[in-house]
């Protein structure tokens, strides 16, 4: 598995569409973490462990035209020191 990051939510006033989608799938796909922001503004930073950016893509694409994100990045864990 791979993991991913990235910021994103629905467009101004499509939060209710975009929960109704959301509800209508059975939710976020296993491996998606979310944190919404804590001013309300509607984004939340979303860790994914999954097998590709494919994958996310995917999830996302059933939300068009109602959802926005900024670019989705790759992450590892860091070496630990000396090693």
């Amino acid at each position: 598995m791979r993991t991913f990051y990235f910021v994103g939510g629905p467009i101004n006033a499509q939060r209710e569409a975009f929960l109704r989608r959301l509800s209508d799938i059975g939710g976020s796909p296993p491996g998606w973490r979310i944190y919404a922001h804590a001013n309300r503004d509607g984004q939340a930073l979303h860790i994914v462990e999954t097998v590709s950016e494919a994958s996310i893509l995917a999830h996302i694409a059933r939300f068009d035209p109602i959802y926005e994100r900024g670019p989705i990045v790759e992450v590892m864990p860091a070496s630990s020191p000396g090693g």
